[in-house]
């Protein structure tokens, strides 16, 4: 014997249930707002990637340039004590 047709009926409806589930996710899967939505979820995570892949070197290279200022500092105060002692020697041979 066959299945019987309550069986068949219940069957059916759960089929067609799924098939409208499956419609619906797919329709939503290709509207023009979630195709954007799943290229930004991608472009954001690529960014992610990268900026963790390079943010340790921009880290390093700011402390580097940080570090750079007090060496200027140095550099800059021997320069003007040199000029002030120049003009200094100059003034007292007159």
């Amino acid at each position: 014997m066959g299945p019987r047709p309550e069986d068949l009926e219940r069957d059916i409806a759960f089929a067609r249930e799924q098939l409208r589930r499956d419609v619906d996710e797919l329709v939503g899967r290709v509207r023009p707002q979630a195709v954007v939505a799943r290229q930004k979820q991608q472009l954001t995570e690529r960014a992610q990637g990268a900026l963790a892949s390079v943010g340790p070197l921009l880290r390093n290279g700011r402390d580097q340039v940080l570090s750079r200022p007090a060496l200027l500092g140095v550099g800059a105060g021997l320069t003007v004590l040199t000029l002030v002692t120049v003009v200094w020697r100059v003034r007292t041979r007159r």
